[in-house]
């Protein structure tokens, strides 16, 4: 079971989180357990016996009690997975860096709740060898070493492992995060393809060749630098520009 805790202060609002969370996890056959509290203070108090696994504040409340009590949550269960709201003119504090992973959810309407306690969700699931997604009636796990590329298609993305093709609904860019807790290397070739850098062969300005001989387009100068930086001394093949 995965534990949640959504710490604000008003009961109407932790209430409209709580019953969103719930259905939603529960639809896809996934049992979480969502504890409420009104206070840094009610929060610090429950710690020892309740660390949450994903944690939903109010980053600026409470003059700076809130981030206290959260650090506290974080030094029980170094895993643990923060999502906050904060103002625009924020400031960001020294100590943030510690609370990592950390996710700024825009505003807590229905939408948004779900994408991130999704995301937040698969984060806790998922072993660091491993991808997880949903595809109904379950989730599906993948070792990363077995990946070759993720593509997008609106609001679809692919997946190309050695074994099959799968699609599930998630953004790239949401992917991205994820795998970059994991125990290997996706690189943005295009707003469209992550590619596993383990998987490539050789590059040019404009592609990247897999071992499987695939051909992916490279969209912009800055992908082709950071491809090019990561591999200028290891000995992979660079392809002259235009070369097929």
């Amino acid at each position: 079971m995965i534990n949640f805790a959504l710490c604000f202060e008003e009961n109407q609002e932790l209430n409209f989180m709580k019953d969103v969370i719930i259905q939603f996890f529960q639809q896809r056959g996934n049992t979480v357990a969502v504890r409420c509290y009104h206070s840094a203070y009610e929060l610090e108090r429950c710690i020892s016996c309740n660390c949450p696994d994903i944690l939903f504040y109010d980053l600026e409340s409470e003059d700076g009690r809130m981030r206290k009590a959260a650090l506290a949550a974080k030094r029980s269960n170094a895993d643990m997975i923060s999502i906050v709201t904060k103002s625009r003119d924020y400031i960001p504090h020294i100590e943030d860096q510690r609370l990592e992973p950390m996710y700024t959810i825009p505003d807590r309407n229905r939408t948004h709740l779900l994408s991130y306690a999704s995301l937040a969700y698969e984060m806790v699931l998922d072993d660091s060898d491993a991808f997880s997604y949903y595809v109904r009636p379950q989730y599906v796990h993948v070792p990363i070493e077995e990946i070759r590329y993720f593509a997008s298609e609106g609001r679809r993305t692919h997946i190309v492992s050695d074994q099959f093709r799968d699609t599930f609904y998630q953004k790239l860019d949401d992917v991205e995060k994820l795998l970059s807790h994991k125990n290997g290397e996706f690189l943005r070739i295009h707003k469209s393809y992550l590619v596993n850098t383990s998987f490539i062969c050789s590059y040019s300005r404009d592609f990247v060749t897999l071992i499987t001989g695939e051909r992916l387009r490279i969209s912009k100068y800055q992908y082709y630098k950071i491809l090019n930086d990561r591999f200028r001394n290891s000995g992979l093949k660079r392809l002259p520009q235009y070369a097929v």
